[in-house]
């Protein structure tokens, strides 16, 4: 049995633009682009098939990957599920000795009514294996949120957008 040190970075990248015209006598047009990023990263040591439970600090959808292995070949795979604040997934490794390592990784997803007012939420379980090089991040999830607002009135217009793609990234190495 090892000892593997299970790292998860959640990181956001935020792109944003804003175009504004003045009407009247100091007529102009201005423009304004910002984009900010983080990061965060939590580690677990664990031992060799056991799992562990890890969490994410937003509550967003994310584009769940999954890889296995076909005829020599690795094969990826998306599925859309929702994560909640205070939830996460679990992941379980298991390493036989070689190069990869598999990760079980096993999230919640929280089920809502198609109303506008949710009116009885439910979760599932959603799991996937992904073959995973040792030592090297990778890509386990994607979200990406865009927005557009505009407003007028008699002094002016503007219009602002904005895009939010965050990425939950995995680094397993041995201890």
């Amino acid at each position: 049995m090892r000892n593997l040190l299970i790292e998860v970075r959640q990181v956001q990248s935020d792109d944003s633009q804003r175009t504004g015209v003045e009407l009247g006598n100091r007529g102009g047009v201005q423009m304004n682009q910002s984009r900010n990023s983080g990061t965060a990263t939590q580690q677990a040591l664990v031992l060799n098939g056991r799992p562990v439970r890890l969490g994410l600090q937003t509550t967003t959808p994310i584009r769940l990957l999954q890889g296995f292995v076909r005829n020599g070949r690795v094969v990826t795979t998306v599925g859309t599920v929702l994560l909640e604040a205070g939830t996460g997934f679990s992941a379980t490794p298991r390493w036989d000795g070689g190069t990869l390592v598999e990760l079980e990784l096993a999230a919640q997803q929280a089920l809502r009514s198609g109303n506008a007012v949710p009116v009885a939420q439910a979760s599932s379980a959603t799991s996937s294996v992904l073959a995973l090089p040792l030592d090297e991040w990778t890509t386990v999830g994607e979200s990406e949120q865009s927005s557009q607002s505009s407003n007028s009135g008699l002094t002016g217009a503007q219009q602002q957008s904005g895009q939010t793609r965050t990425e939950v990234q995995v680094r397993v190495t041995l201890r």
